[in-house]
């Protein structure tokens, strides 16, 4: 597993080394309270449209059982529901109690079924063959590759045959001047791509690989790609 070192100035003068995941966790744990607004930030205010394209990403169908990993404050996952209807069994995970908590009360008060539970991508709460889509947004690359590739096996093994995984983050653009000026005046938002993770899923067993940037823009360049993919049979 990757390390990250501590920002801790003692930390740091004795060598310690921090597990990046757990420095993470922590950042997210303070956020609870202003994560919706951090997501309209990190959108550039375009939140919602990002949202319906993401379920549309996903295929998401009357019925259909749906899984989303790292399910902030639920917003995303009680849209699945609306999507799947009341035949569908749809549920977020969240390594943050706050964020479960959270998405929980949105539940209730929109008067909606559905199971938010804690939970990481490295280690699912479900059986095998269990959802026909799992979505994961924003997130893939806050965590180490350790986790990453363990948590792409994962959503292989939870998925049913023909099942749809959907990953969608903040990426570089693909066309060479714009991905220079994006890389030059934003690098600090695109420390990775999305490319990266074409050839981990293909070795762990998806077909039907896509990876496609989206209409959405900054200072009129593309700013958000997706990856899908299918589960073989």
């Amino acid at each position: 597993m990757r390390k990250a070192v501590s920002d801790n100035k003692d930390d740091m003068e004795l060598g310690v080394q921090v597990d990046e995941d757990s420095v993470i966790k922590s950042q997210m744990e303070k956020m609870v309270d202003t994560y919706d607004s951090y997501m309209q930030k990190i959108t550039f205010g375009r939140e919602n449209k990002l949202r319906e394209m993401t379920i549309d990403l996903a295929n998401i169908k009357p019925g259909d059982n749906v899984l989303e990993i790292g399910c902030g404050t639920g917003t995303l996952t009680l849209e699945a529901k609306r999507k799947s209807g009341p035949s569908g069994k749809v549920c977020g995970i969240d390594i943050i109690p706050g964020m479960v908590e959270r998405s929980q009360q949105k539940a209730a008060q929109a008067n909606m079924d559905v199971m938010f539970q804690l939970g990481s991508i490295d280690n699912i709460p479900f059986p095998d063959d269990q959802f026909d889509a799992v979505m994961c947004s924003f997130m893939i690359f806050h965590m180490s590759e350790t986790v990453r590739r363990k948590g792409i096996e994962e959503i292989f093994r939870v998925l049913k045959p023909k099942g749809q995984i959907v990953v969608l983050d903040l990426n570089l653009p693909i066309r060479r001047v714009p991905r220079a000026l994006m890389k030059m005046f934003l690098g600090f938002m695109f420390k990775h791509d999305l490319k990266e993770l074409l050839p981990i899923m293909e070795s762990i067993g998806f077909s039907d690989l896509e990876l496609e940037q989206v209409k959405f823009r900054v200072f009129g360049m593309p700013a958000i790609s997706f990856v899908r993919g299918k589960k073989q049979q």
